[in-house]
């Protein structure tokens, strides 16, 4: 069973990114990220469940940040940070799935759904994917829909495509 998740025990950073600025959680009783965060990202915690700000001292965030610039930079394909992110036993069903599509890959909701052994849940499964909280770490970015096209929530289609792109290496 996943700990109760309390403010107080997480610190939080913010980073410029090429999607705009970011901000990174880390929780130190589950010593883990726990949000990656777009600014303007829809279904992102309110901004008290962030914690307080880091001073500047935490492993964790200095281990993420440095692995985001290597990912925006080309040059990491997964991220070794700890993450557990807080949510429902099914949301973290759907996380887990969606971490082991590969950088530069796709898949659709549809078959997201049938990963996780519900092939009928794929509009939960957008769900899920929308108020998934360590965006880029567990890539919701590569979930498209039937038609092949970024859809939903998360860090938003524009955002989406660009990150298809980027792992994609086209302009």
């Amino acid at each position: 069973m996943t700990p109760p998740v309390t403010p107080s025990t997480r610190r939080f950073r913010v980073v410029d990114s090429p999607i705009g600025p970011l901000t990174l959680t880390w929780d130190d009783e589950r010593d883990a990220v726990v949000g990656v965060h777009v600014h303007d990202q829809r279904e992102r915690e309110p901004d008290p469940a962030f914690g307080v700000p880091d001073d500047g001292a935490c492993a964790g965030l200095d281990a993420l940040a440095a692995e985001l610039d290597e990912y925006f930079a080309g040059e990491r394909e997964r991220f070794s940070v700890p993450v557990d992110p807080p949510g429902t036993a099914f949301s973290r069903a759907v996380w887990a799935a969606l971490a082991e599509v590969p950088y530069g890959s796709v898949t659709t909701y549809g078959a997201l759904a049938a990963a996780v052994g519900k092939p009928r849940a794929a509009q939960a499964v957008g769900t899920a994917n929308a108020r998934n909280p360590v965006s880029l770490l567990v890539p919701c970015h590569r979930v498209v829909n039937a038609a092949g096209e970024p859809s939903g929530g998360g860090p938003g289609i524009a955002r989406k495509r660009l990150l298809l792109a980027l792992e994609r290496r086209t302009p």
